[in-house]
């Protein structure tokens, strides 16, 4: 551990326990008063329609600066009493109530040719499906125990280490006959080991001990070794409201691509689940430790904690540790019983893997 890293924890445990210095800490991105919690875009506009495809999120980001206050947007409201059922063809009108905007709903009802009223369908979604789809379905945290009960890829007969799909796959391990997502582990973690989808494979003939397969939808190179699991639908629920996270701290400890670091959209994975108080729809936001400067003389100086003069000598001299700031903020999607699934919804700098998170208070 870096000792940057003690007392940002120390002071973390500090900001847990006090609610009012979380709202301190955070105040230094933004104002989290109730009275000014919902800031308009100045390009608002003063009526929209809604389209199929928009989402809730769509709507509110058109609407406002922070988009994850949505559910103020219709708060006593009587005309849109759920925020949850709006349809394409509504017609959404600004207006501001007790010094608060809000949108009113005018319903768009379709008829027949024969004068019947016709299902308007599904409501929108608070995001794309479109969009999760391929960030969540990709990935799977799995412990050591579940590991060692997956069936495996054995390869094919070219011997190769990689398979390239030209012929049978053989598999070791208790299938069915019927389609498995194939995964590839790309990360150990200590709550278990992440896994990549790469592809499907079609189980064509099982003697029991050894089983036969085609391979489909090759997303990724396959190689031996890689795991088999049940394929299984995105499991986020089509309505997400934000709420302030649990009364927890922790890292986020892996990301859902290749790159170091994380902006906007990016999913990455906490060190909290289930077992923590974690909910889907729960907002966390990262944060900076802050820096530590002598103050003494007419220079103000960086305290380099690696430099041995440093660490030395800020024992008698005069130095100011700088508060902790907020780089990003998290809604969580998904829920593991000791691990969850997040996406960045505001990013002031890069998030990166290591970088520890507290609750974010509404």
């Amino acid at each position: 551990m870096t000792k940057w890293q003690l007392p940002a924890i120390a002071l973390i445990g500090f900001l847990l326990v006090s609610p009012q210095h979380v709202a301190v800490a955070q105040s230094n991105t933004e104002q989290q008063t109730s009275g000014d919690v919902l800031t308009l875009r100045d390009d608002a506009p003063q009526e929209y329609v809604v389209k199929k495809g928009d989402t809730l999120w769509d709507i509110s980001e058109m609407y406002l600066n922070d988009p994850w206050y949505w559910p103020e947007l219709w708060r006593i409201n009587e005309d849109v009493a759920n925020p949850h059922l709006i349809y394409p063809g509504d017609k959404l009108t600004l207006v501001w109530i007790d010094g608060k905007p809000q949108l009113t709903r005018k319903e768009y009802v379709a008829l027949l040719p024969q004068g019947e009223v016709k299902d308007k369908g599904e409501p929108i979604p608070t995001f794309s499906r479109e969009m999760l789809a391929p960030l969540l379905t990709e990935h799977r945290l799995i412990t050591t125990s579940e590991k060692t009960k997956l069936p495996q890829v054995l390869g094919d007969n070219r011997g190769a280490p990689r398979v390239n799909g030209m012929l049978p796959v053989f598999i070791k391990g208790h299938v069915e006959k019927t389609t498995y997502s194939v995964f590839t582990p790309i990360e150990k973690l200590p709550q278990g080991e992440l896994l990549r989808y790469v592809g499907d494979v079609d189980v064509t003939f099982n003697s029991g001990e050894l089983a036969e397969g085609e391979l489909s939808r090759i997303q990724r190179e396959i190689r031996r070794g890689d795991y088999l699991m049940d394929a299984r639908p995105l499991n986020i629920p089509e309505i997400i409201t934000p709420m302030p996270g649990n009364a927890i701290d922790g890292q986020v400890i892996a990301s859902l691509n290749s790159r170091k670091e994380q902006g906007k959209y990016d999913v990455v994975m906490i060190d909290k689940g289930r077992a923590d108080g974690v909910e889907v729809g729960q907002m966390y936001q990262a944060i900076r430790p802050g820096s530590t400067v002598f103050v003494e003389g007419e220079e103000i100086k960086l305290v380099n904690f690696y430099k041995p003069a440093d660490d030395l000598s800020r024992l008698w001299r005069n130095t100011v540790q700088l508060p902790v700031s907020a780089t990003a903020e998290m809604m969580v999607l998904e829920v593991q019983e000791t691990t969850s699934f997040a996406m960045v919804l505001r990013s002031r700098e890069w998030l990166s893997v290591g970088d520890y998170f507290i609750p974010k208070q509404f």
